[in-house]
């Protein structure tokens, strides 16, 4: 839930952030050696599908892949071509790709497929859709940690609990899946698993964590994207001596495989 509807939570995502910010803050995320070790990128033709301001469809055109980046939200697009205008990212919705079936050898979902109310299941359909036979689909999404279940969310519930008392409007942004959950829905649509993990910053980044920075507003350092600040370091060491980062990290990360159809 959140006090804020989906056009409002993406500008006020957007707003604050510019193309060089983004690439600077994937130094250290878990994602890059997932990446790495799937993706041929000058052999690649890779979609993104959700990219936002498009800096992992640049990350990738760097690394010498053919991408392109599809976004929902036009002014987001127009944001992203103000910063680098041949950058590939176009305006489309990802339940409907305007691409042919079997076009990529790569498909990508960042934090995406968690905001359908109705569920992921048409965009996880079309992302088998549109890739090749055993094509790699690489999806991210918030995970319902031990540390979300029994502490960040029983408070969100109660917080949402006592605006919706005072007759304020509440909105649906998001669902946080378990890791089973994820699993179903991807086997579901004719993917086979092949790697699973923590998405989030490398254990040795002191500095950013996704978790802490999305559930505690006021551990957020404002002038850097998934920064925290000195209040917000000293509980992500807490949280790194008493338990393990499945505990507390922000997302999950599942590999997988289109098979084919027949």
């Amino acid at each position: 839930m959140s006090n804020k509807t989906g056009s409002e939570h993406d500008e006020c995502q957007w707003s604050s952030r510019d193309l060089e910010g983004e690439l600077l803050a994937f130094n250290g995320r878990t994602l890059r050696t997932i990446f790495d070790k799937y993706i041929a990128y000058k052999q690649a033709n890779i979609i993104e599908a959700g990219c936002g301001l498009g800096g992992w469809c640049e990350w990738f055109k760097r690394k010498g892949a053919q991408v392109v980046g599809i976004e929902y939200c036009e002014h987001v697009v127009l944001k992203a071509k103000s910063f680098k205008p041949d950058i590939p990212v176009e305006l489309g919705d990802v339940t409907n790709l305007n691409y042919d079936d079997g076009t990529f050898d790569v498909y990508v979902s960042l934090g995406v497929i968690e905001h359908f109310e109705h569920g992921p299941a048409l965009a996880i359909d079309e992302a088998h859709r549109v890739l090749k036979p055993d094509g790699i689909a690489i999806f991210t999404v918030p995970v319902l940690t031990p540390f979300r279940r029994f502490v960040v969310h029983p408070i969100r519930d109660l917080y949402f609990i006592l605006k919706k008392m005072r007759g304020d409007q509440v909105y649906f942004w998001e669902y946080r899946y378990s890791r089973k959950e994820l699993s179903e829905y991807l086997i579901n649509s004719g993917f086979e698993i092949l790697e699973e993990g923590v998405d989030d910053y490398d254990e040795s980044y002191t500095h950013r964590h996704m978790g802490l920075w999305a559930d505690w507003f006021f551990l957020r350092d404002n002038k850097d994207i998934w920064g925290l600040n000195a209040f917000g370091r000293v509980a992500l060491q807490g949280l790194k001596m008493l338990f393990p980062r499945t505990w507390y990290c922000a997302g999950w990360v599942v590999v997988v495989r289109a098979t084919k159809t027949s």
